[in-house]
């Protein structure tokens, strides 16, 4: 009887490891749920554009972006700010911009140059570090930049949802109107 008992129990917990799953035709769809409340009225992140920024000796090599005076921004707010690097053509011909998010090291022949920034409530600030004298530098890394800035909501900014380095990516998400910059044309930062 021992024997028949063990035999039995390890019959059962063998058959307990293995479960066939069948699926059967799908039930009727139910009842429709109610409507959820609207939302909260308003935009999810703003973007600001500034054209033909110039980083010279005179200016120490930093610009100050300040907001429209009739944007109300808030502590919790974080701004993202990218700088327009290179344009191309497809084969289609369209334009398509190439957009780089601060903070942006590139190495020249003379060393390492740092496109940085920091914001605050009312503005954000771009300005140049290298390991060499910013005197140096030619035209093609201080003039004529194009630079955007995003202002998203904190509560975004932590939801981890989106790469926040790809401007386009940053741009859907957040819902953000289609800014056509000027003075694109011949762009082509060092690579």
């Amino acid at each position: 009887m021992k024997t028949f008992t063990t035999a039995l129990l390890l019959m059962v917990m063998i058959s307990s490891c293995y479960t066939e799953t069948i699926v059967g035709p799908a039930g009727p769809r139910g009842p429709q749920g109610p409507t959820g409340a609207d939302g909260a009225a308003g935009e999810n992140g703003y973007v600001f554009e500034w054209t033909d920024i110039n980083f010279t000796a005179s200016n120490n090599y930093e610009v100050v972006l300040e907001y429209p005076s009739d944007f109300e921004g808030l502590e919790s707010d974080v701004a993202l700010v990218y700088l327009l690097w290179d344009t191309y053509t497809t084969n289609s011909g369209e334009e398509v911009e190439v957009w780089r998010a601060l903070n942006q090291t590139i190495l020249t022949e003379e060393g390492i140059l740092m496109y940085k920034y920091d914001f605050g409530k009312y503005d954000a600030r771009i300005f140049l570090e290298a390991d060499y004298s910013l005197n140096m530098l030619g035209a093609i890394d201080t003039d004529n930049w194009i630079a955007r800035v995003v202002v998203v909501p904190g509560d975004f900014w932590n939801s981890g949802r989106v790469d926040l380095s790809d401007y386009h990516a940053v741009k859907e998400m957040l819902g953000l109107p289609e800014l056509n910059s000027t003075n694109t044309q011949n762009v082509d930062r060092r690579k």
